[in-house]
């Protein structure tokens, strides 16, 4: 079995993924948010599943945003 890497509690999980702990909540709420894992009374979230949220996200981002500053463009 592979490790999935340590397990995050909210404000540790916003942080990685680069959100306030008040907006993941938000999208908690709204099932827009990959659903904890129960640690006793602690929700958490593993590593792999807040980076397939985020490459997930980036893309709607860029759509919305335009590219990153500081991203080459192609010709």
């Amino acid at each position: 079995m592979t490790s999935r890497g340590p397990a995050l509690r909210l404000r540790e999980a916003a942080r990685h993924v680069g959100l306030k702990p008040k907006t993941v909540s938000n999208l908690l709420y709204l099932g827009r948010f990959p659903e904890p894992h129960k640690q006793g009374r602690n929700n958490t979230w593993f590593v792999d599943e807040l980076d397939a949220y985020n490459r997930a996200n980036m893309s709607d981002y860029d759509e919305f945003h335009g590219p990153a500053a500081g991203r080459e463009q192609g010709p």
